[in-house]
């Protein structure tokens, strides 16, 4: 029509206003029934499953005609096939992402004030405060490819040269004395939507938060792989699993990732009986396709055969304990033995000698110690950087630096002369004045480490108690108290402004 006006001229007054005033009635009653239908399908979950697990096997599809278990329920991501936003906005409903966006943003009042904005503020920039010293280079290349492996559940008490236990992952063992091994590293995190943001956006969860999960805050969140975009860098992103997974899906492609290789892009005979591929058939997958990659490449793997129910295609030394701690070693010597395979199959690729691997993990584990998850002794994992891109002099080197995996974003975009100021929750461990610290958060608590003293926040008590230090009945110091609440206070703060 070429007049859009033109046709109120065919609509009474007395019209339009019964018009308004249905659309009104059926927002409104819209908005009711979603409301109360959240309410209720939550009582029901909890009342039907017992964990998140259960619920997701519960699951199912109809790809490819079959009716196949798929542990991710439908979500945004399934609807999501564009780089621009708004294409997948519209593909999703409506009416339904104009509702879900509004309970999104519905909480706007931060429940971690603990001191005054700018009291916070400067505290927290004090924490993150950027040296003018310059920090050391480490790589011989300018423009090096990168690869970066996300280990499933990799803790460090798996791994002998982090004081774990012996001969679980030996290749990542040997790997480190060839690398430049961070010692002190802990997951911000307890899922693989925690570590894959705090990697790849260097923004840790704050408490009791998934933002992944809310597509409206999380394509808010610059990327590495932005960064590497805008400088001619090709990209890919490889899972065993079903890429919406906890919309991690919708993440990828806000991020930028051109190729996303899922569970759909493997046969059934490669497939555990829960999750998806398994770890071989994943790294086999990505060494195939980079073979024509264009360089340089961001490629990044998310392993998960060490996820339970620890099922391997392989015999280990650990197939004769059946004990749950057993049978995640076997898991976790399984994937060492596929990161071993892989890492004899790249040094033939012509890519291998300009590329710089990243190896660190999602987040902790509770098994094999039997840790209490609460605790930070169980968010302690491995980060490796490895390759012939590192400098004689770096590798077999270590550093002890308190640090979170979050801090992965800063480090490597400084050590390629990039600007890092788009990740604000993300600090340079290689630059000698960066702070030494590590935050970490659950559905319990939240935790803050340094060298000197370790304690927790429990949200059910609201109360602060001590979980190691120099003298575990030591009093907690005022001003790394102070500390780790204006960071709390102001993290938070930077969620509600997405």
């Amino acid at each position: 029509m070429a007049h859009p006006h033109e046709v109120l001229t065919f609509i009474s007054t007395s019209q339009l206003f019964l018009l308004i005033g249905f659309l009104i009635l059926y927002f409104g009653f819209s908005f009711g029934c979603l409301k109360n239908s959240y309410k209720f399908f939550n009582a029901c979950q909890k009342c039907i499953f017992k964990n998140d697990s259960d619920y997701y096997a519960h699951c199912h599809s109809a790809r490819d005609g079959k009716r196949r278990p798929q542990l991710a329920p439908i979500n945004e991501s399934s609807a999501y096939f564009s780089k621009t936003p708004f294409y997948n906005h519209v593909a999703i409903n409506p009416a339904w992402y104009f509702l879900h966006s509004y309970f999104d943003l519905k909480t706007t009042k931060n429940p971690y004030v603990y001191m005054d904005g700018a009291e916070a503020e400067k505290r927290n920039k004090n924490l993150f405060f950027k040296s003018e010293t310059p920090t050391a280079s480490i790589l011989k290349s300018v423009k090096p490819n990168i690869v970066i492996i996300i280990l499933e559940s990799w803790t460090a008490d798996i791994i002998r040269s982090l004081g774990g236990e012996n001969n679980i992952t030996p290749n990542f063992d040997t790997l480190s004395k060839q690398g430049l091994l961070f010692t002190q590293i802990y997951a911000a995190g307890s899922r693989t939507e925690h570590g894959l943001i705090s990697v790849l956006s260097g923004f840790p969860p704050p408490p009791l938060i998934s933002i992944i999960s809310i597509p409206s805050k999380s394509e808010k969140l610059k990327s590495i792989n932005n960064v590497f975009a805008d400088d001619g860098y090709t990209s890919s992103f490889y899972y065993g699993g079903e890429s919406g997974f906890v919309n991690m899906k919708s993440y990828l492609i806000n991020s930028g990732f051109t190729t996303i290789v899922d569970k759909a892009s493997f046969a059934s005979n490669q497939l555990n009986s829960k999750w998806g591929a398994h770890d071989q058939y994943v790294f086999e997958k990505q060494l195939l396709d980079l073979k024509s990659a264009q360089e340089p490449f961001l490629s990044v793997l998310l392993t998960l055969s060490s996820h339970e129910p620890f099922e391997v295609p392989m015999e280990t030394p650990f197939d004769e304990d059946h004990s749950e701690p057993g049978r995640f070693r076997k898991a976790a010597f399984y994937s060492d033995h596929c990161l071993g395979e892989y890492f004899r199959a790249a040094k033939n690729e012509g890519w291998y000698d300009n590329t710089l691997f990243i190896l660190v993990a999602d987040h902790g584990h509770r098994l094999p110690k039997e840790r209490d998850f609460n605790m930070p002794e169980s968010k302690r994992i491995p980060l490796l950087f490895f390759g012939n891109v590192l400098k004689e002099n770096i590798r077999g080197a270590t550093i002890d630096k308190t640090s979170n995996q979050n801090d992965i974003a800063a480090t490597l975009l400084s050590q390629l002369n990039k600007n890092y100021s788009d990740f604000p929750s993300s600090r340079d461990i290689l630059n000698p004045r960066t702070k030494n610290f590590a935050y970490y958060t659950n559905d319990n608590v939240w935790g803050w480490i340094t060298p000197d003293q370790k304690f927790i926040y429990t949200y059910a008590t609201q109360a602060l108690s001590n979980t190691g230090s120099s003298s575990p009945a030591a009093p907690l110091n005022d001003s790394i108290v102070l500390d780790a609440k204006a960071y709390i206070q102001t993290h938070y703060q930077r969620y509600l402004s997405f």
